[in-house]
């Protein structure tokens, strides 16, 4: 069994179903009017939603690049997620005490 087979294709499988059940739900939420894109509360659940299903799979993938030993390119990756996550945390809080 070939590597890909064996760990990126479930990884392929995984989130590109899921993500398809994830956008879905979204869609139905939204034309159901149970989640209101005029409403800033939920705006921000909607970033919530979509940066946590992200950063899940990044994670994923780069414990995946490690388990594979690729540990360089997996460091680098974990990097550049963990700045963007703080990159996204500072921005997701100036834009709540702003709307206070």
């Amino acid at each position: 069994m070939s590597y890909f087979s064996h760990s990126w294709l479930p990884f392929i499988y995984l989130y590109g179903l899921g993500g398809l059940l994830f956008l879905s739900g979204i869609i139905i939420t939204l034309k159901s009017g149970s989640f209101n894109l005029k409403n800033h509360v939920h705006k921000q659940w909607l970033w919530v939603l979509v940066f946590g299903f992200i950063w899940y799979m990044m994670m994923h993938g780069v414990l995946t690049l490690v388990a594979l030993g690729y540990n360089k390119f997996a460091v680098l990756i974990m990097f550049l997620v963990i700045g963007l996550s703080i990159s996204a945390y500072f921005q997701f809080r100036r834009k709540t005490l702003n709307n206070r």
